[in-house]
């Protein structure tokens, strides 16, 4: 049987998978404070991909080592 989708049916390309290592960049505007703050703390760690987060927004928990895990969008990430 072949099912027809909608674009709302599609899910996002996921970039990273569990285990990848990936960098956070600064890629937030200054406009949107308390993401941009909460950045800060991340900003040029290299950490792992320990769970991914499908919803509106695709983001990613992301394991740091000696910090506590950060919830990060995927714009804000690149392979490590």
């Amino acid at each position: 049987m072949v099912q027809q989708l909608t674009i709302f049916d599609a899910l996002p390309t996921v970039a990273f998978e569990v285990g990848d290592t990936v960098e956070v960049v600064d890629n937030v505007d200054e406009s949107q404070i308390e993401d941009y703050y909460y950045l800060q703390d991340y900003v040029g760690l290299t950490g792992r991909i320990v769970k991914v987060i499908r919803g509106p927004v695709l983001q990613y928990e992301v394991e740091f080592p000696k910090r506590r895990n950060g919830i990060i969008y995927h714009e804000e990430l690149r392979r490590g």
